[in-house]
């Protein structure tokens, strides 16, 4: 059984090659500027994954007071 981030993550990939494809067959981009559109993309992704992943982590004062109680 996939988690939730798994199926997440499938839909975004899905969802970003859809987007590129068709922005590449609007702005009738070659296979290259269109891999290169896919990139670009994937990295936005990437990092916003990234700092989301930051803000749920707990900081160190969270985890201290959280063992307190």
């Amino acid at each position: 059984m996939k988690t939730a981030t798994a199926r997440a993550t499938e839909a975004i990939e899905a969802a970003q090659m859809m987007f590129a494809d068709e922005m590449g067959a609007t702005l009738d981009l070659s296979p290259a500027a269109r891999m290169a559109l896919i990139e670009t993309i994937a990295a936005a992704i990437r990092t916003a994954v990234a700092e989301e992943q930051q803000n749920l982590e707990p900081t160190d004062e969270e985890v201290l007071a959280s063992s307190i109680c």
